[in-house]
């Protein structure tokens, strides 16, 4: 029997979501009552699923119907190739849920891109690449201050076309993962993370927004020298050398090398350890206070002491606003339902918290009615 391409995909699906699920084939089968070859010959593609298997296999590994019977959206398979075989991650599965929503509402014409301009590209071995002048170039392409910090981050990366989010994914998934979706980007952040390394991260998946690289996975442990750059554009937006040097005075003629750092990091909503290198790259700071102040991290109190406090920003589960918008927008048209639209939301409101959907005029009824007629 000659195996069609379509179904060696759907097994390979099939095989990807159970392993994910941590399950053996038999294990597999006798939840769906059948034999172990049954599943195997499923996997391989040499036999098709029935339609009861469909849903049964949709409930037990947790993924959609069309998940398995969709091919991916092409960004998904340009990530894959780009990041190279073998890559697997709980971000992945996110990444592609995402994906499926976003070209869903920009089919629908309810989400659209905001932005076509970019700025310098890093490439390798460009030596006259500054990653302060692009920070400051991106704080003006956004309507920042120059000095004064960046709150809000998730909302002010909208302004550049980038929706960001945050799921709890765990201490071995990536950092952050950005993909680009009809024009639309899109930055998934590892909530578990803690505060102001989500902050970063989502400043480091700007990056790759703002420098057209249109796919990337990013762990923490990544070595790459564009990898690297993006790393100190990140910084440098968040933490920027004028408005921290300015700020920096004032704290040390009110206070110590300590308290002063303290406060600053809490200010920019950056982390004890970026800030500090910051400081020491600034030459705010010496080296032997560098060691000290890096030898033990401050804790709650100490921040409560400095009469300032750590805002978890980008807290899991965070949901893009103009994804939110998006969707109650494509309710109200008809284009979504509302379990759909409940779904995209990921039930940040019930069906009863709906608006209603708009009316639709009278004639356009008796238009669609006279068209289905003829």
């Amino acid at each position: 029997m000659e195996i069609e391409p379509e179904w060696v995909e759907i097994g390979q699906r099939i095989a990807a979501a159970r392993v994910a699920k941590q399950l053996t084939q038999q294990q597999l089968a006798d939840a769906l009552e059948l034999d172990r070859t049954a599943v195997t010959k499923l996997e391989a593609g040499r036999r098709q699923l029935r339609a009861m298997e469909l849903i049964h296999l949709s409930d037990l590994l947790s993924r959609p119907m069309d998940w398995f019977i969709l091919p991916p959206h092409p960004a998904i398979v340009s990530r894959r190739a780009s990041l190279g075989d073998g890559v697997e991650d709980k971000i992945e599965r996110v990444i592609e849920d995402l994906t499926r929503d976003l070209s869903m509402l920009i089919d629908a014409k309810a989400l659209k891109p905001k932005r076509d301009e970019y700025l310098r590209a890093i490439k390798p071995g460009d030596s006259d690449w500054a990653a302060e002048a692009a920070a400051a170039d991106a704080r003006s392409l956004l309507s920042l201050d120059p000095y004064e910090p960046v709150h809000e981050l998730a909302e002010v990366v909208e302004r550049a076309g980038l929706l960001a989010f945050s799921f709890p994914l765990g201490d071995s998934a990536a950092d952050g993962a950005y993909s680009l979706i009809d024009g639309v980007g899109m930055a998934v952040v590892n909530g578990d993370l803690p505060a102001g390394r989500r902050r970063s991260t989502l400043a480091h998946e700007l990056g790759h927004h703002l420098f057209g690289d249109a796919h990337s996975l990013d762990w923490s442990a990544s070595t790459s020298a564009t990898e690297q750059a993006i790393d100190s554009f990140a910084v440098n937006l968040l933490f920027p050398r004028p408005g921290v040097a300015r700020r920096w005075k004032t704290l040390r003629e009110e206070g110590g090398p300590r308290q002063s750092a303290i406060i600053i990091s809490a200010e920019y909503r950056v982390s004890w350890t970026a800030a500090l290198r910051q400081l020491r790259r600034f030459e705010l700071i010496s080296g032997d206070e560098y060691k000290t102040l890096d030898s033990r991290s401050p804790t709650k109190a100490d921040y409560l002491e400095c009469n300032v406090r750590v805002v978890e920003e980008l807290a899991p589960t965070y949901i893009a606003t103009g994804l939110s918008a998006a969707a109650i927008r494509a309710y109200r048209t008809y284009d979504i339902s509302a379990s759909r639209a409940i779904e995209i939301l990921r039930d940040q409101v019930t069906v009863e918290e709906l608006p209603p959907p708009n009316e639709i005029p009278l004639e356009a009824l008796r238009a669609e009615l006279r068209g289905e007629l003829e």
